[in-house]
């Protein structure tokens, strides 16, 4: 075969012909195909297509299955078990002075192998492949001979591997998106040291493996955890046993060498498989690093900055814990998010709005944020302690609040609203679970994860499906669209449900919820006075755009339930609350009004994991979910053991 040169922008393989007539149209666009090569059997030089700017072919295999494309491909596969053989077909016409002239050819095509099984084992197809296995299990195959020979270096053989650390850990997505978690183990053999990184799925299979070999004496293995396998105290823990069972699994000494780990082809394969190679982890540090202090007038702070007094709260990302900061003597509340169940649940954006809404919002009556830093496994914000504890709390002791508390409160909230809605914040989530009380009895709000910024109009902005079941809104839950109408009718809710006791429309299924949330009637008992019950129809009303509100917060203070209200003088705090969470005094700083199935949880242990963690566990029974869906057990908020069970007299009625 002859190729012609060119110093232009193209060569050309000029098309060949045969004794059937083939259309002319049947051009064959070998772009896609730059991997592939066409050999000269004769000269052995190869050819790559890419070379090939325009090339129009036609073949003998054609005539046999024109519509069949894999014949052509194999022409330019590198698969071995094909030969491709050229030739010429025309000695006339020949011009060796023409740069860009290549000599019709014939391309004929020689199976050189018959059909054979797949050498795999456990693999019953046939192929005609000279490498000996099926298109399936050749790179697989390829890579169990790498391995063993990347195991013979690195343990040749009569030497042993010993156990130098366990590094770390990282958080890792398979192909679903499901996050898990990976430790990094460095080995030593000789003066070679090198690392593998293996997931706790991994460990279990090598210790089911040798559990059947009967005389291999084995340590036992740290039992799987299902819930809470993100927390970090839990990895510390786990990270410290595993690398434990490993040392010790190495360090035995065996009975024999049918018993010795070091010569089971299980263990080397553990040692060694993917040595040096770390899957590609998720990028949690990028996803963070707007969320601590950047202006350089912030003090720089960090854990050591505080003492961690009690656990005041928790959360489905993490725990509250109240701390004092050591240089100023002050007590906060410290917010401690964990970072990979925040990437697990997809809510790094979220975690963001909150830390830029607390970063410029400052009112009376929302909490404020004093600090913000981060570590390799937690965020931590610093928060405004409010030793009076949530509304939730006191609600649940109370049943009921008197109509001019809850007139205070909702005053105070509605100040709080109409800040946020003049920075373009939507809150989303007003709950009594997120409404605290400071010392003095003012109301600040809290949780500010399922913000949204830049919303401004009453009625439209965003379409998310988000919040607490109980609360929702119409046009949320059909996803209409939504503006900063939703937070009135957070406010209205809130409103019935300390005066009643229990949000308007609850049930414990969760389908007739949202059903009642559509459309069932409003009930109110005769002890709700009418103007509340004015502003509550006004601000429950299922069309946002006539919604008490929607207009903004000055039609909801002008309403007649509001009438002993001073606005400015409840903004500069100079009318006094109705109630004083914190009357009783104690010589610490043991907090009063937290409930005591967060006070009993132990401290969140130092993130640090060369050292054995603390074997304390704490309950892993939760109170959230996922975007603030809650599980509300009423029953268990509202009834004592000598109470009649409101909900099933609320169901009755």
């Amino acid at each position: 075969m002859t190729m012609g040169s060119s110093s232009g922008n193209s060569n050309l393989i000029s098309p060949c012909t045969s004794d059937d007539s083939i259309d002319d149209h049947a051009k064959f666009d070998l772009d896609t195909m730059a991997a592939y090569l066409v050999k000269d059997l004769d000269s052995g030089q190869s050819y790559r297509v890419e070379e090939i700017d325009q090339q129009y072919v036609t073949l003998e295999a054609m005539k046999e299955k024109l519509s069949e494309s894999h014949d052509l491909l194999a022409l330019y596969s590198a698969d071995a078990t094909t030969e491709v053989e050229i030739e010429n077909t025309s000695d006339s016409d020949k011009d060796d002075d023409d740069p860009g002239y290549v000599e019709e050819v014939d391309v004929v095509k020689h199976r050189t192998s018959e059909l054979q099984p797949c050498q795999f084992t456990g693999c019953t197809l046939f192929h005609t492949r000279r490498s000996g296995y099926c298109e399936t299990h050749e790179v697989r195959a390829k890579e169990e001979e790498d391995s063993r020979a990347q195991a013979l270096y690195l343990i040749p053989r009569g030497r042993q591997a010993s156990f130098v650390e366990m590094k770390g850990h990282s958080f890792v997505e398979d192909s679903m998106f499901r996050l898990y978690t990976v430790f990094t183990v460095v080995l030593r053999c000789g003066e070679s040291t090198w690392s593998v990184y293996r997931r706790y799925r991994e460990f279990t299979a090598l210790y089911d493996k040798l559990k059947l070999r009967s005389r291999l004496r084995l340590p036992t293995l740290p039992p799987k955890k299902i819930i809470g396998s993100f927390e970090p105290e839990f990895l510390a823990r786990r990270q410290y046993e595993l690398g434990q069972w490993l040392d010790q699994l190495l360090t035995y000494e065996p009975l024999s060498n049918a018993t010795n780990p070091h010569e089971c082809d299980e263990v080397v394969r553990f040692l060694t498989w993917k040595a040096d190679q770390p899957p590609f982890p998720v990028e949690q540090p990028s996803d963070f690093l707007n969320l601590q202090d950047s202006s350089s007038n912030a003090p720089r702070v960090n854990l050591t900055d505080f003492k961690m007094i009690q656990v005041i709260g928790r959360g489905s990302f993490g725990k509250v814990v109240l701390v004092g900061h050591h240089a100023t003597k002050k007590l906060y509340a410290m917010k401690m998010l964990n970072k990979a169940n925040i990437v697990k649940r997809k809510q790094v954006e979220h975690t963001r709005t909150e830390r830029r809404v607390l970063g410029y919002t400052k009112h009376p009556f929302i909490v404020g944020l004093h600090f913000a830093f981060q570590t390799p496994q937690r965020l931590y914000f610093v928060l405004d302690y409010c030793p009076g504890g949530e509304l939730f709390y006191h609600l649940t002791r109370m049943k009921k609040l008197p109509e001019h508390m809850a007139c205070y409160y909702a005053a105070e909230i509605t100040l709080a609203l109409e800040h946020l809605h003049g920075l373009g914040v939507v809150y989303r989530d007003l709950k009594p679970e997120n409404i605290l009380l400071t010392k003095e009895g003012h109301v600040k709000l809290a949780d500010f994860g399922l913000a949204k910024e830049g919303i401004t109009d009453g009625v439209y902005g965003t379409n998310s499906l988000c919040g607490t079941p109980e609360y929702l809104p119409p046009e949320i839950l059909d996803r209409l669209g939504h503006g900063t109408a939703v937070d009135w009718w957070n406010l209205g809710m809130v409103l019935y449900e300390m005066l009643t006791g229990l949000p308007p429309w609850y049930t414990n299924d969760r389908q007739k919820l949202f059903d009642r949330l559509r459309s069932a009637r409003l009930h109110f008992p005769p002890y709700v006075s009418r103007r509340a019950e004015g502003l509550i129809r006004a601000l429950l009303n299922r069309n946002p755009a006539e919604r008490l509100g929607a207009r903004g917060a000055a039609e909801v203070k002008a309403h007649p339930f509001f009438e002993s209200i001073e606005w400015d003088d409840l903004l500069a705090l100079k009318m006094p609350p109705p109630f004083r969470p914190c009357r009783a005094t104690t010589t610490d700083d043991t907090p009063l009004n937290f409930e005591a199935e967060f006070t009993r949880l132990p401290l969140p242990s130092v993130e640090v994991v060369d050292k054995e963690p603390s074997k304390r566990r704490g309950p892993t029974r939760t109170r959230f979910l996922a975007l603030r869906t809650r599980t509300r057990t009423r029953c268990n908020r509202r009834c004592s053991d000598d109470d009649v069970c409101k909900e099933k007299t609320r169901e009755a009625e």
